[in-house]
């Protein structure tokens, strides 16, 4: 597993949001899109007439483990200067922590691909995921050329495959 770090004390860069299917354990099944109960069900909330607060169900408070293949690649005007740290930040049960995927040191290099398969240990559910990267001075910009976060498969997942 890779060490979470708070995120309190780092100036994070957002490099963009995690969708989630990347992450979520239910998916939308073809029952779903059929169930026609199920499918309104977010437009009836769109069409009420007085907002109402909405109170989230009791999350169980049960640890979970994901594996993720995080890639990014990073285009700047100028090489940095300082070592650039690629993070997927997530918010759970327990607050906001960032893993570190890949970090690279300071070079001539106007581009950079940092990549890693990241290991998360996450409380209840996650609230958000998003990709970010810290290191920037100011003044400094980063584009982002390409950004893929997917589900790492697992040796048997690749064995039934073929």
């Amino acid at each position: 597993m890779h060490q979470k770090v708070p995120t309190t004390c780092l100036k994070l860069h957002k490099l963009g949001e995690v969708p989630r299917s990347a992450y979520m354990d239910s998916q939308t099944t073809p029952s779903d899109l059929i169930d026609a109960e199920k499918r309104s069900f977010f437009f009836k909330l769109l069409r009420s007439s007085k907002p109402q607060k909405a109170v989230p169900p009791p999350t169980k408070k049960v640890k979970h483990s994901l594996k993720l293949n995080a890639v990014v690649w990073l285009n700047f005007i100028t090489p940095p200067k300082q070592t650039i740290s690629f993070l997927l930040v997530y918010k759970d049960a327990s607050g906001e922590f960032g893993v570190i995927v890949e970090e690279a040191p300071p070079s001539s290099s106007t581009s950079m691909m940092l990549s890693n398969t990241v290991d998360i240990e996450y409380l209840g559910d996650i609230e958000y995921l998003r990709a970010c990267c810290t290191g920037l001075s100011k003044g400094e910009s980063v584009m982002v050329e390409s950004l893929s976060i997917k589900p790492a498969q697992t040796t048997d997942k690749l064995a039934s495959q073929h």
